[in-house]
């Protein structure tokens, strides 16, 4: 075997050790010994020796999912998911599992910081008592404080405390993206029969990705079972991942959603239709006819960027149709001051501007980069007499403030959240703080009390007080050991549905920009975390920058091409963008993401892309009318995964129907001629094993966690834009997008593309040296030390899937980020070829923990990376000799078919066709 590199315990204890002792004052708070629980419950795909996993959750704009965290040697490596948390249930996304990189990103605040200068942690206690000592003597006259979307109970509770003592005092809350109503409407997306969106965008990332995908893809497989298709009827402006699953789709512009609601609502509620064109009235009635059938049993969906004059309509839809109490419910929001005027960053900032405010506190918040730029808020939180940000980084409203202090990292601190329905959970940490930072509860009772007391008091204290008498000691070891609190959701409301209010301004005076966040780095929060940066944007596979999106109309009508620079106005106010041409985008519509073009990011984020926000007006509004377009001279050095978008008549993702009687079969056919050996399985061990893997086409959404946690598993390094750029990215796992159809409303595929394993494999004829050989379970495997580089496997391999390190992107890398790697994995240097391995070093901890304990291995103890990542369970994993594994009923389904089969190359890695309805001009069956 190689072998295996990587930090031992010996060199990660002395890498904290210089970590702290770099930190200088910062490092000198005395430490007390406090015990974290690790899950009881193993869930069976995680290697036990040596290793301890902990439940704990992770946060997105206030918004919690269930997640279990690896660690080797007091190391968190890996995120997984807790499958048994009852919103997300297993299920991950690519942001969580890149969190895990944040926890040892070199560019974290190591230390209090005033007026651009280390400071220390006693200075900075004894600025902020004296000045809560004298606003407590005016009861708190002049003070702000300004957070993000907050749904941690213990620290809502802390806030609202803190505001009891001073009254005069005031909360804001600025959520660029967070969904701000005061109450969440939930959809039972694993019951419901039929989803119908406009401009839905519950496939899409956010913090309800997870849970929403897992339940959407689950209904798809129960009615498959049962004999119909769970159809996705989408109506939307810009191409995401909903609209790109939709089974029936219609391209709207964003002034016209509301209207094409209103006119599916006609026909519910027995209207004269409204005079639209053909391709609407006709979605509009398809629609109609599958809601009908299915009354009750679907759900109606808008996305949280629509106004609110659709969600009123879409209520009203549920309702008449009889969903609402059975597919769809309402509950209270779980972020606090959600839907409140009075505590927005409007108001804050017409407060600074009357010279109201004296102090300003801004905690985990960046209100310079992420407000609108029409209130300059640099310049207002210049005007205040003391202000302190407390954040993770030194960012872009950090280095405006006086004060800046250090916030913990959620993997290595006490506190608590809630997901989306309101299920609680407790974060603890995983490893003690690495720069001695603290927490937000610990912060706000150094304001409060002017004392420091540990974060796990504070959160023990809260839970507390709302179990009351009982063992609590039990309670809390139930809720660290599951990860969340059980029957803690909150309870179903009734919603006042409102009448549809009056239309809004239309886009027939200029064209509509939608603002969107990245899919790879959200609001700008992720910016300095390279896996995010270098991850290919799901649709557009670029890489390293954020892009305007335009339809091929308006592209043609303004000459432009994909790369080509533009000019976007709105309301006086400009940006500079690279173009690029995506089907399905609305003719008279350009969407611009959000989240890039930071210059307070940290090494990696500054500089990359442009920024968003400069044209966003103020209301964290999604859309806006009257916008500008200009070709500029010159094209952007933009780079993609992806160059060609067409399947060019081959049938790399196929589709069929429910009723089609055209099925394959479960093994590749044997007929075609072979250039290639067939490998023959002498010498066996004990037990034959046959490992496979079976790929669902129609659950996949393209959502990339899979290779996010297959770059986390296997110390894949990051190469950047240039290399990217000729080639030389480094994924082992891509997922290619395809389009077919009229580019105007194309069908959208996404296919997941590892090594395929296969039987009668190219690339070991091809190798001059067999670094790359069979073993006995049919893996390819790679002998990195026998490699000399000459690449001929990659030349050979029909299915592009082998990466050549042309460089050492590993052994100059920052120790702290080091300290992430797997040990099981090797650290590979420059010259060597990778690729996908089935995840060996499980298969192997399995295979060892059978052997000892004189079993077999059962169906299902081996879960690879992307598999356990996978929210939408689409990738399936086993023992072909085992004839009852899934992995062989997969195999077994009319739907089984082999990517590029007539080469006789026999993989192992295969695949499921993607559903879809039996016609599209005719209602459904």
């Amino acid at each position: 075997m190689p072998q295996l590199e990587g930090p031992s315990r010996r060199t990660f204890l002395t890498l904290m050790a210089a970590s702290f002792a770099m930190t200088g004052l910062t490092g000198c708070e005395q430490q007390t010994a406090e015990a974290i629980v690790p899950r009881v419950r193993d869930p069976g795909y995680l290697p036990p020796d040596g290793i301890l996993h902990y439940a704990t959750a992770h946060v997105q704009d206030g918004i919690a999912s269930g997640i279990l965290v690896k660690t080797v040697d007091g190391r968190p490596i890996k995120i997984e998911g807790n499958p048994e948390h009852p919103v997300t249930r297993g299920a991950t996304d690519a942001f969580m599992q890149a969190s895990i990189l944040g926890l040892y990103d070199p560019d974290r605040s190591q230390s209090v910081v005033r007026l651009g200068r280390t400071s220390g942690w006693q200075t900075f206690e004894t600025a902020v008592v004296q000045r809560f000592a004298a606003l407590r003597a005016s009861q708190g006259e002049g003070l702000r404080l300004l957070t993000g979307p907050i749904g941690s109970p213990t620290t809502i509770g802390l806030m609202e405390g803190l505001l009891r003592e001073l009254p005069r005092a005031r909360w804001h809350v600025h959520a660029p993206l967070a969904d701000g109503r005061a109450q969440r409407t939930h959809g039972a997306f694993e019951r419901a029969k039929l989803v119908v969106a406009f401009d839905g965008d519950f496939l899409d990332p956010g913090p309800d990705q997870a849970a929403t995908s897992r339940a959407w893809a689950d209904a798809r497989r129960t009615a498959e079972q049962a004999g119909f298709l769970a159809e996705l009827h989408v109506a939307s402006s810009t191409p995401g991942l909903t609209s790109a699953k939709a089974d029936h789709g219609v391209v709207v512009e964003p002034s016209r959603m509301p209207l094409l609601a209103e006119a599916l609502l006609d026909r519910v509620e027995d209207r004269p239709p409204r005079a639209l064109d053909d391709a609407t009235r006709a979605w509009i009635d398809r629609a109609f006819r599958a809601l009908r059938r299915h009354a009750g049993e679907a759900i109606v969906t808008a996305g949280r960027g629509q106004p609110a004059r659709l969600h009123g309509i879409v209520a009203r839809l549920n309702r008449r149709l009889g969903n609402t109490g059975r597919t769809v419910w309402t509950t209270a929001s779980p972020i606090a001051r959600a839907g409140d005027p009075a505590s927005s960053l409007d108001a804050l900032a017409e407060a600074i501007a009357a010279g109201e405010v004296g102090t300003l506190v801004m905690l985990d918040v960046n209100p310079v980069y992420t407000a609108p730029r029409s209130f300059d808020f640099g310049t207002l939180i210049d005007r205040v007499d003391f202000t302190l940000h407390i954040g993770s980084h030194v960012d872009e409203t950090g280095v405006h403030c006086q004060w800046h202090a250090p916030l913990a990292h959620p993997l290595e601190s006490w506190g608590d959240a809630r997901a989306a329905d309101g299920t609680a959970s407790i974060v603890q940490p995983t490893i003690r703080p690495l720069y001695g930072a603290r927490s937000l509860p610990e912060y706000l009772v150094l304001l409060r009390d002017g004392r420091t007391t540990d974060g796990r008091t504070l959160v023990e204290a809260y839970w507390r007080a709302q179990w009351g008498k009982g063992d609590f000691d039990e309670r809390w070891r139930r809720a660290l050991t599951a990860g969340f609190i059980a029957d803690s959701a909150f309870a179903a409301e009734e919603r006042e549905v409102p009448e549809p209010i009056s239309p809004g301004r239309s886009s027939e005076d200029g064209l509509t920009v939608l603002f969107r966040p990245d899919p790879t780095i959200w609001d700008g929060s992720y910016a300095n975390n390279p896996w995010l940066q270098e991850l290919p944007k799901p649709l557009a596979k670029i890489v390293w920058d954020n892009i305007a999106v335009l339809g091929p109309a308006l592209a043609a009508e303004h000459g432009i091409a994909s790369g080509d620079r533009v000019e976007i106005g709105l309301e006086g106010r400009k940006v500079e963008a690279p173009a690029w041409v995506l089907p399905g985008q609305a003719p008279r519509t350009v969407t611009l993401y959000l989240g890039q073009g930071r210059w307070e990011a940290g090494s990696v984020g500054n500089g990359v892309g442009y920024d968003a926000y400069t044209l966003r007006p103020a209301g964290a509004a999604w859309q806006a009318f009257g916008a500008t377009l200009l070709r500029l001279e010159g094209r952007a050095p933009l780079a993609t995964t992806q160059e060609s978008h067409g399947m060019d008549g081959h049938d790399f993702v196929r589709v069929h129907t429910l009723a089609s009687s055209d099925a394959t079969t479960s093994e590749p056919a044997t007929g075609h001629p072979s250039l290639y050996p067939e490998q023959v399985y002498d010498d066996q061990p004990r037990e034959k094993r046959a490992w496979a893997m079976a790929i669902d086409l129609d659950s996949c959404i393209g959502c990339n966690a899979c290779a996010v946690a297959c770059q986390a598993e296997n110390n894949i390094p990051v190469v950047g834009r240039e290399q990217v750029a000729i080639g030389r990215d480094m994924h082992w796992l891509r997922i290619d997008r395809y389009y077919e159809g009229p580019p105007e409303a194309p069908r959208t595929h996404f296919q997941p593309v590892p090594c395929m394993h296969c039987e009668q494999a190219p690339c070991e004829v091809g190798c001059p040296v067999a670094a790359t050989l069979h073993d006995r379970e049919g893996l390819n495997l790679q002998i990195y030390n026998r490699c000399v580089g000459t690449r001929t496997c990659s030349s050979y391999c029909p299915y592009k899937v082998r990466r050549f390190n042309y460089f050492d992107y590993t052994s100059g890398a920052d120790t702290v980020v080091q300290a992430q790697r797997n040990p099981d994995v090797t650290v590979r240097t420059r010259g060597v070829m990778e690729k996908c391995t089935y995840c060996v070093q499980r298969i192997t901890a399995a295979r060892i923990r059978s052997n000892i304990e004189e079993r077999p291995i059962a169906d299902g103890e081996v879960v690879t990376a992307c598999q356990a990542a996978c929210p939408t369970r689409a990738i399936t994993f086993g023992d072909l000799e085992d004839d009852g594994s899934a992995v062989n009923g997969a195999r077994s389904s009319p739907r089984h078919y082999v990517l590029l089969e007539e080469l006789n190359t026999r993989p192992r890695t295969t695949y499921l066709a993607k559903l879809a309805p039996e016609t599209d001009d005719e209602e459904p069956a």
